[in-house]
């Protein structure tokens, strides 16, 4: 049995993931030049190219196994927003399948819609992160995109749910 990722979860974590390490770079900066210039990482000047390729490798897996418990939160915290009435929510499964295939659209929408969720989760910490660190500057654009992204996944949860009511 042949086993893929889907192009979709791959790009999605992997940027996730990889916007959400930059972010962080960004933010600890001094703390990571800190840290990689202790007698620790001195031997590591000397690496190879199989251990560099090694040591990427284990990088990007990394990243998407971060963007990835970022997605899963962002599902945790998508539950919180429908139980509250944030998001509008239909959970009739049997007619959502039957309206797949009268209205395709609603995979993309499904699709777009857990991209936004990732999205404004992702942003969500980040803020979070940054109000630790105190950067107001990084919090304001970071909770703009945060708004920005909720009101997407609310657009496209609407729209999903406007179609299977027709």
């Amino acid at each position: 049995m042949e086993t893929k990722i889907p192009f979709y979860n791959l790009l999605n974590m992997f940027l996730t993931g990889l916007i959400f390490t930059g972010c962080c770079i960004i933010l600890f900066n001094s703390q990571i030049s800190a840290f990689i210039e202790l007698d620790f990482f001195k031997p590591i000047n000397e690496i190879n190219f199989s251990l560099e390729t090694i040591i990427t490798v284990c990088f990007c897996a990394i990243i998407y196994e971060i963007g990835f418990i970022i997605n899963r939160i962002g599902s945790l915290l998508g539950d919180i927003l429908i139980k509250i009435k944030f998001i509008p929510f239909f959970d009739d499964y049997k007619k959502l399948n039957e309206s797949k295939k009268q209205f395709p659209i609603i995979e993309i929408l499904s699709r777009e819609y857990a991209v936004s969720r990732t999205s404004m989760t992702l942003f969500l910490l980040l803020t979070t992160i940054s109000c630790i660190q105190g950067k107001w500057i990084f919090i304001i654009f970071l909770l703009v995109l945060t708004v920005v992204f909720y009101i997407s996944m609310r657009k496209h949860a609407k729209k999903i749910v406007d179609l299977l009511k027709t």
